[in-house]
């Protein structure tokens, strides 16, 4: 018996031996873990019968270690390593194989593609969708993994993110240093990324950093300038409307309010046409403080108190019904609630000047009549609607004229011609108040014509213009013209105003001068000008018949209600237009421009009665041949 127990230890020794050697022989196998010898004594009676002894001991198990291994590099593509805990899953052939585990990831591509073991079993994966997400985590649903044959058209790369660190103690470049991608002193620091083209093919992507500003006391940011090269090739870059993640377009208000419906934080804010200039992103500008607007007026919280509405009219056959007027009248006490629509406000921000605020027509609480006052602040002094001069800002710029030289390079002007917007010209005589954008580029025009002639010309050449100055910008000496005419325009309040000139063009007349004529108006701040061929005159004394050639002889209503106007004597050419105009402060022409209105009025046609041609107007007068200055007919 004791030879037997002392036998069990020496079978225990050789399993254990077995064991080690078996680790040993394996050391070069893939995924391959060492295993373990267990062992236990073995009794012969029950472990409380303490005095009895034992016959020997047992092998109790063989267990596997699974302890993280080494991780070897090779020259397989397919060979992988489980790093910590987990398997490769892998399944036999057939639709009834069996799911097995393993850790040794040497795989290789069998005849139709599919990943395989050394054993030809099948690796299993997760599917996916066509935008890479995992469409299913299970193991039922897992697949067997396969290479395709064939792949799809190559795709370029349409985004690139990229985080950076650029070096906050790098030096300002100035802004007049010229960017030379390879002077590094030119550029704070740079960044590069393989990125390819639609063919597939690989091209180096390079952003240069220039930084612009360090930190100061009003804004405490650092200011990077970026320029981007592919293959050497700058690449200019496009603004697009900032979007969230669906794609929907974000907008930001200079308080720094971000949202992708701009009325809620403006109702008055339109999407489509023109846009408050509320909204505006720089994001490396600090927040706007904003100063509240107070408005007053006359008190309308009787009219509007509890759910109360008041009406707002335009209508001029309503006007006895309003507020106003009642109070004009001395009506006591008024009918409340009625007001004129036109010019209910008159508002002036940041010395613009006294601007007049229409509500339209309608019935409104005070909400509403609050918005609609706010759209129409927005119309009259939105963005779109005036341009303003800021001295020593924007007043001035310069106009140079380059010539090719015929090797590549061109000169210019020794000097360039500089025109200065805040000189007075025939459409205003305070430019730095402001202009609509027709009033503005039309003043502009103005200010460069003359600037040109100023160039060119010279007064103590023959022929008024300096040949040299005409040969440096390519003119003939008739590029630029300007009129002169018998007295300055008259600024406002005069409002109308015909002026003549004397026209000499060496195509027209012989080059003798013809005599022409400037109509003049500027009807709600708004300067017309346009020449014409004739003037005719209304006879100080009324309309007769002891007027000079050429002059009125008469203005009345024919029987179809048209304005007929009738000149003595008949006028060389056919006339096409009219127009009414005032010829000094007390003509008395304003009478007819308040009947007829300042617009050309086109000619129906031409009668010639003993002499004298009549022109019917295309102009039908409201009240017939009474309403004309005393009775005319």
């Amino acid at each position: 018996m004791s030879f037997y127990t002392a036998l069990t230890g020496l079978k225990g020794a050789q399993t254990d031996i077995a064991t080690t050697s078996n680790n040993i022989a394996n050391v070069g196998s893939s995924g391959f873990k060492k295993s373990r010898a267990e062992f236990g004594d073995i009794f012969g009676s029950t472990p409380m019968q303490t005095n009895t002894v034992g016959s020997g001991t047992a092998t109790k198990s063989i267990k596997q270690q699974f302890s993280q291994g080494n991780i070897s590099q090779s020259t397989n593509t397919l060979d992988m390593a489980v790093s910590g805990q987990g398997f490769f899953a892998l399944k036999g052939g057939g639709n009834a194989g069996q799911t097995v585990y393993t850790r040794n990831g040497s795989f290789e591509v069998n005849d139709a593609g599919f990943i395989v073991d050394s054993n030809g079993q099948f690796l299993l994966g997760y599917p996916v969708d066509n935008d890479g997400s995992v469409a299913d985590k299970t193991l039922e649903g897992a697949i067997q993994m396969q290479l395709a044959a064939s792949f799809g058209d190559p795709v370029a790369t349409k985004k690139i993110n990229a985080g950076v660190n650029l070096p906050s103690d790098a030096p300002v470049v100035a802004a007049d240093v010229a960017f030379d991608a390879n002077d590094a002193k030119t550029y704070s620091a740079s960044s590069s990324v393989t990125i390819f083209d639609n063919g597939g093919n690989p091209k180096s992507a390079t952003v240069f950093y220039i930084k612009s500003q360090n930190p100061i006391a009003t804004d405490q940011t650092f200011k990077y300038a970026t320029k981007m090269f592919v293959d050497g090739v700058e690449i200019k870059p496009e603004l697009t409307r900032a979007t969230d993640a669906k794609g929907v377009t974000q907008f930001i208000d200079k308080f720094g309010q971000k949202t992708t419906a701009p009325k809620e934080i403006n109702p008055a804010y339109i999407l489509e046409g023109k846009g408050s200039r509320l909204y505006k992103a720089d994001d490396l500008g600090e927040a706007a403080k904003s100063t509240p607007a107070m408005l007053t007026g006359l008190g309308l919280e009787a009219f509007l108190g509890d759910g109360k509405t008041v009406e707002i009219v335009t209508n001029p056959i309503e006007f006895k019904r309003t507020m106003e007027y009642q109070a004009l009248a001395n009506i006591d006490p008024p009918v409340p609630g009625t007001f004129w629509g036109t010019d209910f406000l008159l508002v002036d921000v940041d010395n613009s000047g006294p601007v007049t605020i229409d509500i339209p027509p309608g019935t409104y609480t005070g909400v509403q009549l609050a918005d609609a006052a706010e759209v129409a602040l927005r119309d009259a002094f939105g963005d779109d609607k005036m341009v303003q001069l800021t001295a020593g800002v924007d007043n001035t710029f310069s106009i140079d004229f380059k010539k090719a030289s015929g090797d590549g390079k061109s000169t210019g002007l020794p000097s360039p011609i500089v025109v200065d917007l805040h000189d007075d010209s025939i459409v205003t005589a305070n430019p730095e108040n402001g202009m609509k954008m027709d009033a503005f580029l039309s003043h502009a025009q103005r200010l460069i014509t003359k600037e040109l002639n100023a160039y060119i010309q010279d007064p103590a050449d023959a022929d008024g213009v300096d040949a040299t100055k005409v040969d440096n910008i390519g003119a003939d000496g008739k590029l630029f013209k300007k009129v002169i005419v018998n007295a300055p325009i008259v600024t406002p309040p005069l409002t109308f105003d015909v002026l003549k000139v004397n026209h000499t063009n060496p195509d027209i007349n012989g080059g003798n001068a013809v005599e022409r004529y400037l109509g003049y108006s500027n009807v709600a701040n708004q300067p017309f000008i346009k020449a014409y061929d004739n003037l005719f005159k209304q006879p100080g004394g009324g309309i007769g018949d002891n007027a000079a050639l050429g002059s009125i002889r008469g203005i009345a209503v024919d029987a179809d209600g048209y304005l007929t106007v009738t000149l003595n004597g008949d006028v060389p050419g056919d006339l096409e237009v009219m127009r009414f105009q005032q010829n000094n402060t007390g003509g008395g022409g304003e009478v007819y421009i308040g009947l007829f209105g300042s617009d050309e009025i086109a000619i129906k046609k031409r009668t010639l009665v003993g002499g004298d041609a009549t022109y019917q107007l295309d102009f039908i007068v409201p009240g017939g041949a009474g309403a004309l200055p005393g009775g005319a007919e």
